[in-house]
């Protein structure tokens, strides 16, 4: 009876019915048939994810440890689609139910699912990587974090921290974006009536991802080769910035530098810069921190490459579908809206995006839910773009795929802010603020003296009134 009592108090505060339940279910079936089944992808580093360990593994524990139990390629393709399928409709639920227009919340539901759908989203549930895992995280945590931006409460709060736990013990970037999040969070919810929850919040994120920046810390061989992909795309390409290497001591005579050109050959010049005699010790020991003094002292390349032409901010509007296979199940118009290819059409959705940022902005200033909406929405939209640069300039290439988690739940946030100012967001419940219990007692000690009421009798067929009164709404 208890149980039954939980789950429609659930259903209720998530707002599910009919209509909701409908669009879940055929998101369910249209995800199960877009991959299962396709067939499997398998690439050279593939072999490291089934490497369990929890220090010194080149991979991150949630993912290996999954790999590694179940073992099974097809399970675990199989699986990948299961937990998406799970995540998805998780998160456009709890998204939802702070949307006040029924349309709005409808029509929300359906776009987001609709996004799930995509063939940059399905394709990678077919990879041995772990993109199909960091998809399905990201579009939780940021669904937790937009609830908890509009209902800041201690079980909001909680389911915060325990997504982003697991989320940031997924993929080695995700501990280091994390503490960009817990920051903003922090910055964001410093308001008077929220800091007590949000701060609190951004201390437990950060400790995590201190602890997963000290996992990552435990193998430099990732490390060591995105660094050898920067060297090879960035600096020997360009003749000034090589010379400025070479003046503070790069190599100028290792064997694979007497190789041109490197795009032109066979094999991956990276490893060959690791492995080579002359060039390897420098490029492990000397230019993580000489690339970084030039970051520094280069603050327009610093800056401005991430949103040009060598950067990852045109990755992250297009996304991929290189990476596995997968049907086909929504119209192209959709994945177009979505995932434009073209310089015009990621124009046009650039301008759209940046409108729907307009128009929160503009909301925030009447509304006090539009203003929850937007710091929610936008401190997402500032942890994307942070991960931008960080892509930019400690990886070299694939920004597609390293992508695809960021520009899914950077999509996810702004179609639920578009939804926010359209329907309109519900106040927080009464109990986000201080115990209620502890409140009265508070006013009964050390407020000032009220006339007393009347004495009369209660009403025997009810209960008592000023208990109803400052009982107040359930926690959500």
């Amino acid at each position: 009876m208890r149980t039954e009592h939980a789950l429609r108090r659930w259903a209720r505060d998530a707002r599910l019915d009919w209509v909701t339940g409908g669009l879940v279910v055929t998101f369910v079936v249209l995800r199960l048939v877009a991959t299962i089944g396709r067939a499997i992808a398998v690439f050279n580093d593939t072999e490291s994810y089934f490497d369990f360990r929890l220090w010194g593994s080149v991979r991150f524990p949630v993912v290996t440890a999954f790999y590694a139990l179940v073992g099974d390629h097809r399970a675990i393709t199989t699986l990948q689609a299961v937990v998406g399928v799970l995540a998805w409709s998780a998160a456009a639920i709890v998204a939802a139910s702070v949307l006040e227009r029924r349309a709005v919340r409808y029509g929300f539901v359906a776009v987001v699912l609709a996004l799930g759908l995509t063939p940059p989203v399905t394709t990678l549930d077919a990879a041995l990587l772990s993109e199909s895992v960091a998809i399905s995280l990201t579009v939780l945590l940021v669904a937790a974090v937009l609830r908890f931006a509009c209902r800041p409460t201690r079980s909001m709060a909680i389911g915060v921290l325990v997504v982003g736990v697991v989320w940031a013990l997924a993929r080695q970037n995700h501990a280091f974006l994390l503490v960009g999040a817990a920051v903003v969070l922090a910055a964001l919810g410093a308001g008077r009536g929220d800091r007590r929850l949000a701060w609190p919040l951004a201390g437990g994120l950060l400790a995590v991802a201190l602890l997963g920046v000290a996992l990552a810390s435990s193998t430099t061989q990732i490390q060591e080769y995105n660094t050898a992909q920067i060297l090879v795309r960035r600096v020997l390409p360009d003749d000034a910035r090589e010379q400025w290497f070479l003046d503070r001591g790069m190599p100028a005579n290792g064997d694979a530098l007497l190789l041109p050109p490197y795009e032109n050959r066979f094999g991956d010049p990276a490893v060959e810069l690791q492995e080579d005699p002359g060039f390897g010790p420098w490029l492990r020991d000397r230019f993580p921190r000489t690339y970084a003094r030039y970051l520094a002292t280069h603050p327009g390349y610093a800056l401005g490459t991430p949103f040009g032409a060598e950067g990852a901010l045109t990755p992250l509007a297009v996304g991929t579908a290189g990476y596995g296979s997968a049907r086909r199940v929504v119209p192209e118009p959709v994945e177009t809206i979505f995932w434009p290819q073209t310089t015009t059409e990621r124009r046009l959705v650039g301008a759209l995006a940046l409108g729907i940022l307009v128009a929160g902005a503009v909301a925030a200033v009447r509304s006090r839910g539009a203003r929850r909406a937007l710091a929610g929405a936008g401190g997402v939209t500032l942890v994307v773009v942070g991960n931008v640069v960080f892509v930019t300039h400690t990886a070299g290439w694939e920004y597609e795929r390293l992508l695809v988690p960021s520009g899914a739940g950077l999509r996810f946030a702004l179609v639920w802010l578009l939804a926010a100012v359209a329907g309109g967001v519900s106040a927080p419940p009464a109990t986000a603020g201080p115990d209620p219990a502890r409140r009265r007692r508070g006013d009964a000690r050390s407020g000032p003296a009220a006339t007393p009421a009347p004495r009369t009798a209660p009403d025997r067929g009810s209960p008592d009134s000023s208990a109803t009164t400052t009982a107040g709404p359930p926690s959500a």
